[in-house]
């Protein structure tokens, strides 16, 4: 047994207790919770979170999740939206603050795109299978599609804030918001955590990017997917600070009938789906709703369209279009418009979601440098021990060395294997013994 001078023990006692505090308030460096949402996924990270965070901080998460969905999901009957769209009545239907403020935002996107952007769209949706119905792959007639066009346009829903309220001209009028409840979830769970202290963070819902802060000094980065790629290409990283982005493409959800693909991007100007070589839109914005919102209505109206409207609002976006060559050509406009070349030359496979935080320490390069502290101080007290013993010309009791230099007082070696040899020990040395003197006669 390794036994150490008794001065030494109470120095490694109290050096081993402070690496390990020093640990455990060092910690994580990053905070991360994930869940399930309106229909999709989230992701939450909190980089270097305050000490006063509160233990249930992933709970006010999902509270504020809930509540979100209790006002704007049309898969809740109770919710806000479907009660107010299962109601015939013309007049003002009463709603919480911030359903009335996410149906402004999109009449604002809906009068600023032409109509591009239309929340009254169920009823297409519907007759194109792409809604929560049974799909059956194969178009709707030019009937159904005109029976449909009949039930849409937001020039007949109004908002008003104080009190919040929404009404519709048309009895037969829904609202949809899954174009744009998913950036405004960012935006509130963003919220729920910056009042709790919080101020590194990052919020994925869906795709659907929003963050504060950074990481020990360097931005948030995130990956907008390259189009038509199986798997998690990147076709473009891009460092985020203070900013959303959303992205939006007609990759993902489609049917394909008689040669023909169709795309669940529809344009509610003419009823069908998309048929422009715009394959994905990405928008950069303070806030996740308008982020969310224009990435859908820019990918409508196709890249020539969406670039010229891009450029007259002021907006951050990265267009990336299908080339007949089976490439991609990239466009971009304001901070995103320097990043089209890249987009258009490589891809970059990494892996998790198509938007992710990508870089940051980990926890272990996190840990290294007090790790590293703690094995030197280990190794300069052994060194320190072993200076002592021979300078001394002292055997340390207990080692092996101690053992093998230590006799009985009969003057035999004690035994190498163990400190304290037991009846079997005992009974072995006799036998030696025994068998030295019959040698000797």
């Amino acid at each position: 047994m390794f036994r150490l001078p008794m001065p030494i023990v109470p120095l490694l006692v109290v050096l081993t207790v402070l690496c390990r505090a020093a640990i455990a308030q060092n910690g994580s460096p990053m905070l991360e919770t994930r869940g399930q949402t309106m229909g999709t996924t989230y992701t939450v990270k909190i980089f270097d979170p305050p000490k006063e965070l509160a233990s249930d901080w992933r709970e006010q998460i999902d509270a504020e999740l809930r509540r979100v969905n209790d006002q704007m999901s049309t898969y809740l009957e109770s919710s806000e939206l479907s009660r107010f769209n299962r109601s015939e009545s013309t007049d003002w239907f009463e709603v919480s603050a911030e359903t009335a403020m996410v149906v402004a935002k999109s009449l604002e996107i809906f009068e600023l795109s032409g109509g591009a952007f239309e929340v009254t769209i169920a009823p297409l949706v519907n007759a194109w299978s792409f809604g929560p119905g049974k799909r059956n792959h194969s178009p709707p007639d030019d009937e159904a599609i005109a029976a449909s066009l009949e039930k849409v346009g937001s020039s007949g829903i109004s908002v008003q804030n104080d009190p919040p309220a929404l009404r519709k001209s048309n009895p037969k009028l829904t609202i949809d918001l899954s174009a744009i409840a998913k950036g405004h979830g960012v935006d509130r769970v963003i919220g729920v955590i910056n009042r709790l202290g919080a101020k590194n963070v990052f919020v994925e819902i869906g795709g659907e990017v929003r963050v504060t802060g950074d990481k020990a000094g360097k931005r948030w980065t995130v990956g907008i997917q390259m189009p038509d790629v199986a798997g998690d290409f990147v076709a473009v990283a891009y460092p985020i600070a203070e900013k959303s982005i959303a992205t939006s493409g007609d990759y993902r959800n489609f049917f394909e009938h008689e040669g023909v693909k169709y795309s669940h991007t529809i344009d509610p100007r003419t009823g069908r789906p998309v048929q422009h070589d715009l394959a994905s839109v990405s928008v950069v914005a303070d806030d996740c709703m308008t982020a969310d919102g224009w990435a859908t209505a820019l990918n409508v109206l196709g890249t020539e369209k969406g670039l010229a409207l891009a450029s007259k609002l002021g907006l951050d976006t990265l267009l990336i279009s299908r080339v007949a060559d089976g490439g991609y050509k990239a466009a971009g406009t304001g901070v995103l418009a320097e990043l089209a070349d890249p987009a258009s030359e490589s891809t970059t496979q990494v892996a998790g979601n198509t938007t992710k935080d990508n870089g940051g320490p980990t926890i272990l390069q996190a840990w290294l440098p007090l790790l590293a502290f703690c094995f030197v101080a280990f190794a300069g007290v052994l060194t320190a021990m072993a200076v002592g013993v021979m300078a001394g010309r002292r055997s340390i009791s207990g080692s092996c060395g101690g053992l093998a230099n230590k006799r009985e007082p009969d003057g035999s070696i004690a035994c190498a294997l163990c400190s304290n040899p037991d009846n079997a020990c005992k009974e072995l040395k006799a036998k030696m013994q025994s068998k030295v003197a019959d040698e000797s006669s």
